[in-house]
Parts: C-alpha cells; structure tokens; sequence
C-alpha cells in the first residue's frame, strides 16, 4: 500500500486506517498516498478524513456520470445542445 511513499512510524497506523477508506480503485495511487501523508502531518487525522471525503464523493460523482452516460448515450454530447447558438 505504502510501498513507494515514506511514512514516518508515528503516523503508519492512522495512514493504514485511513487508507482503508479511501476508494479501492485510488489506494495505490501514489498521488493519493501523497497527500493524505502531507494532511497528517499537516492537519492531523481531521484534515486527512475530509480530504477522503472529498475523494469518495468525486468517485460517486465520477459513476453515476458513468451510469447516465450509458443509459442515456444521445444526452452525453453537449455540443449538439449548443451547436444552434454557433449560427
């Protein structure tokens, strides 16, 4: 999990708690590592918890975009919306 991002010992076990919450699909990122390991040090556990949170609504977000996109393919281009205005 933490393998290329440098943990100081006093912070290993709430990083390793907190990375449990953070979207499965983003846990290796190194990016993400990266700054939850910035906000500890930084803010504290507080600060580290809503950056998550922040993370784990831009993933829903990111998947029902998805999921709208797939049941409704003709909706997804916007240009044609505003191709009238071009004129």
């Amino acid at each position: 999990m933490a393998d290329n991002v440098n943990i100081p010992d006093e912070l290993m076990g709430t990083f390793k708690r907190l990375m449990h919450q953070v979207p499965e699909k983003l846990r290796s990122e190194s990016h993400t590592q990266q700054v939850i390991q910035l906000y500890l040090k930084l803010g504290g556990e507080k600060l580290a918890r809503q950056y998550i949170e922040i993370v784990r609504l831009n993933v829903r977000d990111e998947e029902r975009q998805h999921i709208d996109d797939a049941e409704n393919p003709e909706d997804s281009d916007t240009d044609d919306e505003f191709s009238d205005y071009d004129s």
